[in-house]
């Protein structure tokens, strides 16, 4: 292989040795210089709980690794007017023990606290967890529910995509071979925001899920419901919003609510499979009852406050 000779100052050490085969950059504009110089014949790898299980028997595949260890702008956590902005390289464990998450975001902490094993979450990442875009993403349906954006960065332009247009089919999304995912920015709600979080899998530790359900509701003063966002994973291709439960909810107040033909419609407008961790008739049931299952504990939320 031809050795890449720019002034980026980015060869590492690897087995002693200088190599052309793996980059670590310190900046940013140094990753996308880089990226764009060898793409597509380029790996990226952030904490590699995903990308290295997928390889794990053919690494001799990977022709150039970029390693972002390095980018500690990517590792920010931010408040900037009414957003919060979260950078890619945050693990789940930070995730989880952020009390600015548990504040703002409680299922995004939640969901993070449900990934895995205690290893994988102190090295997988949000960016991580979005870029390899399983339906199955514990992250994603709350990151969907909280409305968050995603600032994607190549080496001559930014561009910001909306999580739910984001995600194209299993492991695919809008991502450009030239692009890093550099932060997530999620709006911070308004004080009458309720939300609740649910993980259904096989065991209780250490799965993929068989379906998740993240389902979070705005009020008005008046404990009116002004917005209500019900995102789900491991239902269709790619993670879901049942928009379908807008114009059922928005303007009533709970009470004036039927759980079950909210949950009805939620089931009705979800396109699951048989696999491994469920049936396609079982998940159908399961999201149905985790809809009427959140509903009820929200109202318990609403009526303690």
């Amino acid at each position: 292989m031809k050795e890449y000779t720019g002034e980026l100052g980015n060869k590492q050490e690897d087995f002693g040795r200088d190599s052309d085969q793996y980059f670590a950059p310190k900046t940013l504009k140094e990753a996308t210089e880089i990226l764009s110089r060898y793409s597509p014949n380029i790996k990226i790898i952030a904490g590699g709980t995903d990308v290295l299980v997928d390889y794990f028997d053919r690494l001799y595949e990977i022709e150039r690794w970029l390693s972002l260890k390095n980018l500690n702008e990517l590792k920010k956590f931010e408040i900037n007017n009414d957003r919060v902005e979260i950078g890619a390289l945050l693990t789940h464990d930070e995730l989880e023990k952020s009390e600015i998450i548990q504040r703002y975001f409680p299922l995004i902490s939640q969901a993070a606290w449900d990934v895995g094993s205690p290893q994988i979450r102190n090295m997988g990442t949000i960016g991580g967890n979005i870029a390899n875009s399983s339906p199955a993403g514990d992250l994603l349906p709350p990151l969907m529910a909280y409305d968050a954006v995603f600032k994607l960065t190549s080496q001559n332009e930014t561009r910001e995509v909306p999580a739910q247009d984001f995600f194209l089919g299993p492991k695919k999304n809008v991502l450009r071979k030239n692009e890093i995912i550099e932060k997530i920015i999620i709006p911070i709600p308004q004080k009458q925001t309720y939300g609740k979080w649910f993980k259904v899998g096989k065991r209780n530790a250490l799965i993929i899920s068989s379906i998740t359900l993240a389902l979070v509701v705005t009020f008005d003063d008046d404990e009116r419901i002004k917005t209500v966002k019900c995102c789900l994973g491991s239902v269709a291709p790619v993670p879901v919003e049942i928009s379908q439960i807008q114009p059922l909810m928005v303007g009533k107040k709970l009470k004036e609510i039927d759980y079950s033909q909210i949950g009805k419609v939620v089931s009705e407008n979800i396109s699951p499979i048989d696999d491994i961790r469920g049936t396609k008739e079982y998940r159908i049931e399961v999201a149905k009852n985790l809809t009427v299952n959140a509903l009820n504990e929200i109202e318990r939320m609403v009526r303690v406050d």
